[in-house]
C-alpha cells in the first residue's frame, strides 16, 4: 500500500505551513583556477508549531572567497557555516531580516578574528556572502559583495540584489554610464565584504514571495558570463535542475576564468496542506 493511500482520522492530518521548494546547486572550479573559493549552503528546517501543525523553511546561501594562498576557500565556508547554525539555531519568534542581520554578523567577526590569528597565512581573508531565508510567505535576503540574486515572476527577469563593486558605487552615484560600469576596470573590485572589518554594513532586503516564482543565486563568476536575456532564457524552463546545470554549462562556454557556483530554486507552493497530499521527497528532490 502506497503511504499516501494510509487512512486519517480527519483530527490526526497533520499539515505543513509555509513554502515549499524545489531546489538544486551545482559549483564549479572553473577553467583557469587551481582551486575553488566559491562555497554555497542549502538547509531546509519543518519546525512543530502545535501538535498538529510544523512550519517549512529554506535557507539559501552562497559565498565567494577572496584573501592569499587558502585564505579565500576558508573564509567563504566559515562564513556559510555560521550562517548555517544560525538558521537553525533559529525558534522563529525572532523575525527573519532580525535572523540573516545578526548571522551575517557574526560570520563577518568570525572570518575577521580567524584571519587574525595568522595574518601571513590569512592576509586579506574575505568573502562575499549572500544569504536567502523563505518563511511563510517572505523572502528574505542579507547581501555583501556581488554575488546575485535574480527573480523570474510572469516571464520578467529582475536583479534584486546591487553589486558591491566600485563600478556600480559610481554608477549610482551618476558617475558613469550604465556602458561604462559594464567595462570599468573596478567592476570586479568589492567595495564592501565579509571580514575585511570588524563591523560591516550589509544590506537586508524582504520582499513577498508568490508561487511560481524562479531564483537564481550565483557567484559573480556565472553572472559575468552571461547575458541577462540568456539567463533569462534559460530560467524560464520548468524544471530548476535543467536550467541549472545550463546556466553553469553557458558559463564554462564562455571560459569560465573565475569558480562558478549557481543556485536555482521554484517556489511551489505556499499556504498550509495536509501531509498526506504531498511526498516528502517532492520537498527535497533535486531533479
Amino acid at each position: 500500500m502506497e503511504e499516501n493511500s494510509i487512512p486519517h482520522p480527519a483530527d490526526k492530518i497533520p499539515s505543513l505551513s509555509g513554502i515549499i521548494a524545489k531546489w538544486r546547486a551545482i559549483t564549479h572550479q572553473g577553467l583557469m583556477r587551481s582551486q575553488n573559493e566559491d562555497a554555497h549552503s542549502i538547509a531546509h528546517s519543518i519546525i512543530p508549531k502545535t501538535p498538529t501543525e510544523s512550519a517549512s523553511r529554506y535557507l539559501f546561501a552562497v559565498a565567494d572567497g577572496l584573501g592569499g594562498h587558502r585564505g579565500g576557500a576558508i573564509a567563504s565556508r566559515i562564513a556559510l557555516k555560521v550562517i548555517k547554525n544560525e538558521f537553525h539555531k533559529w525558534p522563529g519568534d525572532e523575525t527573519p531580516d532580525r535572523l540573516v542581520s545578526r548571522a551575517m554578523q557574526k560570520a563577518n567577526q568570525r572570518v575577521f578574528c580567524v584571519a587574525q590569528t595568522n595574518p601571513e597565512l590569512f592576509h586579506k581573508m574575505q568573502t562575499t556572502l549572500t544569504v536567502v531565508v523563505l518563511n511563510q510567505d517572505t523572502l528574505t535576503i542579507g547581501h555583501i559583495g556581488d554575488c546575485r540574486l535574480y527573480r523570474l515572476r510572469e516571464d520578467r527577469i529582475k536583479v534584486l540584489t546591487r553589486d558591491h563593486t566600485m563600478a556600480n558605487d559610481m554608477l549610482q552615484m551618476h558617475l558613469i554610464s550604465p556602458e561604462q560600469a559594464s567595462q570599468h576596470p573596478g567592476r570586479h573590485q568589492l567595495t564592501r565584504s565579509v571580514g575585511g572589518e570588524m563591523f560591516m554594513n550589509a544590506e537586508i532586503l524582504c520582499e513577498q514571495a508568490l508561487p511560481g516564482d524562479t531564483y537564481l543565486l550565483c557567484s559573480d563568476g556565472l553572472w559575468s558570463e552571461l547575458t541577462k536575456e540568456e539567463i533569462l532564457t534559460t530560467m524560464q524552463e520548468n524544471d530548476v535542475s535543467s536550467a541549472c546545470e545550463k546556466l553553469v554549462r553557458f558559463a564554462l562556454r564562455g571560459g569560465a576564468p573565475d569558480n562558478v557556483t549557481a543556485i536555482t530554486f521554484h517556489i511551489e507552493m505556499i499556504g498550509t496542506c495536509a501531509a498526506p497530499q504531498f511526498s516528502w521527497r517532492t520537498i527535497f528532490r533535486r531533479k
